[in-house]
């Protein structure tokens, strides 16, 4: 059965699999909000959502398996953190505080104009991410194990500790009365607008970029002349925001920033060596770049 399904992958087209895709993630989302929505009251809404966002990643971890592409899984980072704030904010009868209105905004802008980039990008069910196949490569014995803690398991939990401070949040909002510091809680919403933007105008211009692109050209224009890796800043930037907008209301969880500190180390220490290696190999000048350019905070360049 599993090789019927690789050959009806190979000639599945991209809207085909975007369909697919969809309907996967209906299914994961809809047996893990049936089980949060079950256990309401048995679990706490914490521990509650954490074992939702299990088992939504492994039902995706399975059609991965059966599909035989990791990236089935990729839009899971944008499209399941406004699925969580929803639920908190749900449970906690606060969906039109205004407070949690701006923090669920901030959340949807940055959820949506992420999303929208996976889907412009995703070729369908025939193109699998590079360095899941890279990964593949280097262990194929330990594969299965990469596949499912390191490619699945590991960023919904990285997502799921930057998130800590939204449930904070929102479980802070009745309790806090004269305590709110508005104009925190508004900076920390402006971040995550600006993060979301500072990432559409990084993508934006990587995209134009590649449609021009000789082979072993690599970007040093726009926001990459100041920064190799401008969308992950972004990225990081916008966790950092939800933790402004929670010591606004609820500074005493401040270790929450944790979250966005182990994402900005997984950045740091994982994704950007890998883009590294893999330019340094295939496009002649990106040491020279490299020394010049800052890796992550847009700053002046080296002379």
């Amino acid at each position: 059965m599993v090789c019927n399904i690789t050959v009806l992958m190979k000639k599945f087209t991209r809207w085909q699999s975007i369909v697919i895709c969809t309907l996967v993630y209906v299914l994961c989302m809809g047996v893990a909000w049936k089980f949060a929505d079950i256990y309401r009251f048995g679990f706490h809404p914490l521990l509650l959502m954490l074992i939702a966002d299990v088992i939504a990643t492994v039902i995706v971890y399975v059609f991965s398996l059966l599909y035989k592409n990791s990236s089935l899984y990729d839009p899971y980072w944008s499209v399941i953190p406004p699925a969580i704030a929803l639920f908190w904010a749900w449970h906690y009868n606060v969906l039109t505080a205004t407070p949690v209105v701006l923090m669920l905004t901030g959340i949807s802008v940055w959820a949506i104009r992420l999303t929208l980039n996976w889907l412009r990008g995703w070729h369908g069910l025939s193109h699998q991410d590079w360095r899941y196949v890279m990964l593949r490569e280097k262990n194929p014995s330990l594969y299965w194990l990469t596949n499912f803690g390191g490619i699945h398991m590991f960023p919904t939990l990285i997502v799921f500790a930057g998130m800590l401070p939204v449930y904070y949040f929102i479980q802070a909002y009745d309790n806090v009365e004269g305590k709110l510091i508005l104009p925190i809680v508004v900076l920390g919403f402006v971040l995550t607008i600006a993060a979301a933007l500072i990432e559409l105008v990084a993508d934006e211009q990587m995209r134009s970029f590649k449609k021009r692109a000789l082979p072993g050209q690599f970007i040093d224009e726009g926001l990459w002349h100041y920064s190799r890796h401008p969308n992950y800043f972004g990225e990081i930037l916008f966790w950092f925001g939800l933790w402004v907008m929670l010591m606004g209301i609820a500074p005493q969880y401040w270790w929450t920033g944790a979250g966005w500190l182990a994402m900005a180390t997984m950045f740091v220490f994982a994704s950007i060596p890998m883009m590294k290696e893999k330019n340094l190999k295939s496009k002649p000048g990106y040491a020279q770049y490299v020394a010049k350019v800052s890796m992550l905070i847009p700053w002046f360049r080296k002379k």
